[in-house]
């Protein structure tokens, strides 16, 4: 089970004509992905409640909605899905996203479009509860696996903050997600399921962080 080949072939002709042409290796390459992401989907419900999920359910579409994008490309060259209790409806609480992509798979949780009723939650949040986030992001072991947090920042203080304020730099995130990469050996390896379980289950307590924080 090698489902890469097909994307990467697919970068190289990323068009309709092809694509049909195709139709057969993209069945069985997405067969092979679902395959894969129904194994992760047992490990990761061992922990976490996942309902019937299954793996149909997270996967999301390899066609590109191109309607407002410069990028006329009509397929996505990756194959993701979002593991939560409802798949890839899911926009918050205990969920994953997972993008296999050759050379750019990767794991990603936490809130990446909040609302901004959410946003002046999670801020609450950070300003009444700053030290048991910092806790979590800065232990080293879970440091050493996804690094800083990411997602957009603003230049300046969010209104109703002072920029002098103790946890700005937390403050001025607009989007709050870990990610961790993975390589295309590890993807492909017989403990995938496992090493990916193993890292959701270490960026949880982040999210129940943000969920506590959006209750």
């Amino acid at each position: 089970m090698n489902f890469f080949g097909f994307l990467r072939a697919l970068f190289e002709n990323n068009n309709r004509e092809w694509f049909e042409q195709n139709k057969g290796w993209y069945e069985t390459a997405k067969k092979e992905a679902e395959a894969l992401i129904e194994k992760c989907i047992v490990e990761i419900g061992k922990f976490e409640d996942l309902g019937n999920l299954r793996a149909k359910d997270s996967m999301f579409r390899i066609y590109r909605d191109v309607r407002f994008s410069k990028n006329k490309s009509p397929y996505k060259i990756n194959f993701s899905a979002l593991i939560g209790k409802n798949g890839r409806k899911e926009m918050t609480g205990f969920a994953w996203y997972i993008h296999f992509q050759p050379g750019e798979s990767f794991m990603a949780a936490g809130i990446y479009e909040p609302t901004p009723e959410q946003l002046a939650k999670i801020r609450q949040e950070i300003d009444y509860n700053p030290d048991e986030l910092k806790a979590i992001i800065n232990n080293k072991a879970f440091k050493a696996t996804f690094g800083e947090m990411q997602g957009r920042k603003l230049k300046t203080a969010p209104k109703g903050y002072d920029k002098m304020h103790q946890e700005i730099e937390l403050l001025r995130y607009t989007q709050f997600y870990f990610s961790t990469q993975f390589t295309d050996d590890e993807v492909f390896s017989n403990s995938f399921p496992e090493l990916l379980a193993s890292r959701c289950l270490q960026v949880r307590p982040f999210l129940t962080y943000m969920n506590k924080a959006l209750d």
